[in-house]
């Protein structure tokens, strides 16, 4: 190429340069007023402490089968039940008062929190369905079941979207180590501010992925714990009682 085309060529190209370069810069100082914050998750106080009575007190909530809310009605429910009212909310209800009532440190969803066939938008469903954990605040941890995969989202999906939302303290899967499924990881219990054991781990929560569904010598059933998940639970455990 020669020097004059050359000349020509920056010549044509720096305007554009220049243009792209001011449009940045009037974004970064002046930035677009309507434009939505950043989505900063609620995170919990962390390490989870016992209570200064010596008490730490988990809700375990399983088998949600969440759908759509109002939307999705009551199975088995007769008349006399209110089976014509009653849907979804019934058991957001119900989780609420639990929670009123027991003050838990910790909640524990323990899979099939939402029912895939039943739940046209899984994060939507995921989302209505912890809703008073996230309401009361409550720190909280998830597993998943069999049916949760069998609406819109992956089980890693589900996994990393519940680890995003608030007072969430769920985990996708341990760091640096292969392991089967999704959702496999571990939560220390320390001892409460002021006592000697605020730095230690008193109480280790494991959280393991069983799976969905499997099929053996041609026969369907349902999953189960594998090596690696095992030989994560043998490691990690002895780690800990190290340390």
């Amino acid at each position: 190429m020669s020097s004059s085309s050359l000349t020509t060529l920056v010549s044509l190209l720096l305007p554009c340069l220049l243009s792209l370069l001011l449009l940045h810069l009037s974004t970064v100082l002046d930035p677009d007023p309507d434009a939505a914050a950043p989505r900063v998750k609620k995170a919990p106080p962390l390490p989870l402490r016992f209570r200064h009575d010596g008490t730490f007190k988990i809700l375990q909530v399983a088998d949600m089968h969440f759908g759509n809310g109002a939307a999705t009605r009551c199975r088995d429910v007769g008349p006399d039940g209110g089976g014509a009212l009653c849907s979804d909310l019934n058991t957001t209800r119900f989780l609420r008062r639990l929670i009123e009532a027991e003050k838990p440190d910790l909640i524990a969803f323990t899979g099939d929190n939402i029912f895939g066939t039943s739940a046209t938008d899984a994060a939507e469903s995921l989302l209505k369905a912890i809703s008073p954990a996230m309401e009361f605040k409550v720190p909280w941890a998830a597993i998943l079941g069999n049916h949760d995969q069998e609406s819109t989202m992956t089980r890693e999906e589900l996994m990393t979207f519940m680890s995003l939302m608030d007072y969430s303290v769920s985990q996708v899967n341990p760091p640096g180590f292969l392991v089967h499924g999704f959702g496999n990881y571990h939560i220390g219990i320390h001892g409460p501010y002021g006592s000697e054991l605020v730095n230690t781990s008193l109480l280790n929560l494991y959280f393991l992925d069983s799976g969905d569904r499997e099929v053996v010598n041609g026969v369907k059933t349902y999953g189960w714990i594998k090596e690696s998940q095992q030989a994560w639970l043998r490691s990690i455990s002895l780690e800990l009682q190290v340390h």
